[in-house]
């Protein structure tokens, strides 16, 4: 299956006071409920995760489903949920999601499937878990820009809300991607998680010197997701008109 094929359209007015703008990015739900105004952006946002999760990448079986179709799960009730909308022509697509697990009193996936990694006790109820990471477009450009947004928007949730230790378990190759980007140090070695049909390899995200990073990649862009929350942050500029001034 295709980016294009995955890329949800929603009937939405994200940009309707935006018009010129050709992205948008920040938090869509909390805790499973979505946002004031948001209600069809996240369940839209489900779309993505399941096209992806079961239709194009396997990562998931169909069997995991819940009766709605979604890949909604109990770690969704505890979570906030990010989204990355694009201006489209087509109508507003939903390009990228993730969402950051809070831990509270149970434990993380994390520590789920890599117990080695975790001595008992050490984590606290404020440790977080990145999740459910998705960007897709048909530019490799875009869907690169996509995933930065997702994890600078993260960035700047997790130290507006002095949430603390962050964690994510994720494929080998996409840790050697975020190194580029990120600070992160491998917790564990690599291992076979039935639950995802991959192999992933669990890390920690150094929240301060992340966002040193991201601040000086592009000018700041983590401090102004931390003064815009929790108003969504429109970039880019719409090419070819968007889907608004198509109809009009």
């Amino acid at each position: 299956m295709t980016n294009h094929a995955v890329i949800p359209v929603v009937a939405s007015a994200l940009f309707a006071e935006n018009t010129g703008a050709r992205l948008a990015c920040g938090v869509i739900a909390a805790d499973g409920a979505p946002l004031p105004g948001l209600e069809a952006e996240y369940a839209a946002h489900f779309q993505l995760r399941r096209r992806v999760y079961v239709d194009q990448t396997g990562q998931l079986d169909a069997s995991e489903l819940q009766p709605d179709g979604t890949d909604r799960d109990a770690d969704d009730a505890r979570s906030i949920t990010f989204g990355v909308f694009e201006n489209h022509r087509s109508g507003v697509r939903v390009l990228g999601v993730s969402r950051l697990i809070i831990r509270g009193e149970q434990e993380l996936p994390v520590e789920e499937f890599c117990p080695d990694s975790f001595a008992p006790g050490e984590l606290t109820p404020k440790s977080v878990e990145v999740s459910r990471v998705i960007a897709r477009h048909e530019s490799a450009a875009v869907q690169d820009l996509v995933q930065w947004h997702l994890f600078a928007v993260m960035l700047a949730y997790v130290a507006n809300h002095r949430l603390e230790r962050t964690f994510a378990i994720i494929e080998p190759w996409l840790e050697r991607h975020l190194r580029s980007i990120i600070a992160i140090a491998a917790i564990g070695e690599p291992r076979y998680v039935e639950h995802y049909l991959d192999y992933n390899v669990p890390i920690e995200i150094d929240i301060p010197a992340s966002a040193r990073l991201a601040n000086a990649r592009e000018g700041g862009v983590v401090d102004r997701y931390r003064a815009a929350e929790p108003a969504m942050s429109f970039f880019g500029r719409v090419a070819g008109g968007s889907c608004r001034e198509q109809a009009a």
